[in-house]
């Protein structure tokens, strides 16, 4: 029966090698090492073990999966000619090692018994450098994941593959977004190498400045003690702001009595947006996000739903309905990403995948909710149309429908019917949304910037007057229109 036995060398030091690993070594079975980039080498040298070394792949291949797979591909083709062999990696060979991983997956498909021999791992050494207890809670993970997977600072961490200076200066930058510069870390070089291993205590801003970083160097970086840390703390805030010992006005909040503040927050990001005021922007995106936990732990309360529920459905719905990106990147047609979204957004409703007939779009118009701004309600409707062709070719078009509106207002006001005044000054209104949309601008937005001038050239009106020694109300109409014109010109 075709056999692998796997063992780890230890993170350096000779001693670190297990009696179990060494007799494997030692016996007639051939010996792949994934590399002799390793401490104990001198040593298994030593011992006359004799081995096949996997280095010249690494300068063969451009990619480091690539190097893996053809490692993968060797060992599986060996280990069905011969009876049994051993395949030896750094540390422990179920701790980082993605060729591991990939070997027990190859082994199973092509029917190959295998075996497992632990050993000492790097961050036992590590941890015995540190003096610190894992069970205390420690988060390992690698210096490339950190940007997809931020460390969570409540928890403390180790990072590994911190292997030269370059690397540990796109850390630091990734860290001090989310821990002060001045924070003291500490830097494990060499760990288990007697004699070599070295343990510097710094500040996170000082990482990229010590020149010793080598391929055996990891960061430590200790568990932030202050309370309601990162984005789990501001669930814990939240929490105890509405216990029963936390603040009265919190607890006594509803889903109802938090509409308006949601819609201010929301409104207070978008006016940061627009004064292009990014720590502003930052501070006002805080605001929104408190909102939306806030609501989660209402709904959590009542036994509907939780935070966790809400970050996983959204992430289920984005990954759903960005086929090109998550599924199948060869199919992307940025032409029909639109397309596809409004297909699987019916799809998710339970609705057919063909195209609607007008009861069908109607039903959808009306579930915009009815919250929104009306000029903003106005502009997904019409969109929505857009979509079955009823729609203007071009703005000018959509302009001359203006034309035809403004005269029927005319006509409504000559004839004094109030009702119908007000029929159509909305479909004058409903007219403007139109070309704005055409003119792909969002009329929200539009009427915000003139309510601004507006406001804006008043101010300067009143600045006349002042200067006139005068009050705005001291001022005929004519003589208000004479000096509207004159802010204009300022």
């Amino acid at each position: 029966m075709h056999h692998i036995d796997i063992v780890g060398l230890g993170p350096g030091s000779p001693g670190q090698i297990t009696l179990e690993t060494l007799a494997l070594l030692k016996d007639a079975s051939p010996n792949f090492f994934r590399t002799k980039i390793h401490p104990v080498m001198d040593f298994i040298e030593n011992e006359a073990i004799s081995y096949q070394s996997f280095d010249c792949y690494y300068e063969q291949e451009g990619s480091f999966e690539a190097v893996y797979d053809q490692i993968v591909t060797t060992l599986i083709e060996t280990a069905k000619t011969t009876e049994k062999l051993v395949y030896a990696v750094p540390g422990n060979p179920l701790f980082g090692e993605k060729t591991v991983e990939k070997l027990i997956v190859a082994a199973k498909a092509a029917g190959i018994n295998y075996r497992i021999y632990p050993g000492v791992s790097f961050v036992d050494v590590t941890l015995n450098s540190l003096e610190e207890d894992p069970i205390n809670g420690l988060k390992i993970m690698d210096a490339f994941d950190c940007v997809k997977n931020p460390p969570d600072p409540r928890i403390g961490a180790l990072i590994t593959q911190v292997y030269d200076q370059h690397m540990a200066s796109e850390l630091k930058l990734q860290l001090m977004e989310m821990y002060d510069p001045e924070k003291k870390v500490v830097l494990l070089i060499n760990s288990g190498i007697p004699e070599a291993e070295k343990s510097l205590e710094i500040c996170l801003y000082e990482l990229d400045r010590v020149e010793d970083i080598n391929h055996l160097t990891s960061l430590y970086i200790p568990a932030t003690n202050e309370a309601y840390q990162g984005f789990q703390g501001t669930i814990e805030m939240m929490k105890a702001l509405r216990a029963d010992e936390g603040c009265s006005w919190d607890r006594s909040q509803t889903h109802e009595s938090l509409r308006n503040y949601l819609l201010e927050e929301s409104y207070e990001v978008l006016e940061a947006i627009d004064n292009q005021d990014w720590d502003n922007l930052a501070e006002e995106l805080g605001d929104v996000l408190f909102q939306i936990v806030f609501h989660a732990e209402i709904a959590s309360e009542a036994g509907r739903f939780n935070i966790n529920q809400v970050i996983g459905g959204i992430n289920e719905k984005m990954i759903r309905r960005h086929p090109h990106v998550f599924i199948d990147k060869a199919s992307f047609n940025p032409e029909q990403v639109e397309t596809n979204w409004d297909a699987i957004k019916r799809m998710e409703k339970g609705e057919s995948g063909e195209v609607q007939e007008s009861p069908g779009l109607a039903a959808e118009m009306k579930k915009i909710p009815k919250a929104l701004p009306a000029l903003m309600e106005a502009y997904k409707v019409q969109k929505k149309a857009a979509k079955v062709g009823f729609d203007w070719q071009e703005p000018t078009a959509a302009l001359e429908k203006i034309d035809e509106e403004a005269l029927e207002l005319r006509a409504a006001l000559r004839e004094n019917k109030p009702e119908q005044v007000e029929e159509e000054l909305g479909d004058l209104l409903f007219s403007v949304v139109n070309v704005s949309r055409l003119l792909k601008l969002q009329p929200e937005m539009v009427l915000r910037k003139a309510t601004e001038k507006f406001i804006g050239r008043f101010e300067k009106m009143e600045k006349v007057a002042s200067q006139e020694k005068k009050s705005l109300s001291d001022y005929t109409f004519e003589q208000l229109d004479e000096a509207w014109n004159r802010s204009k010109g300022l």
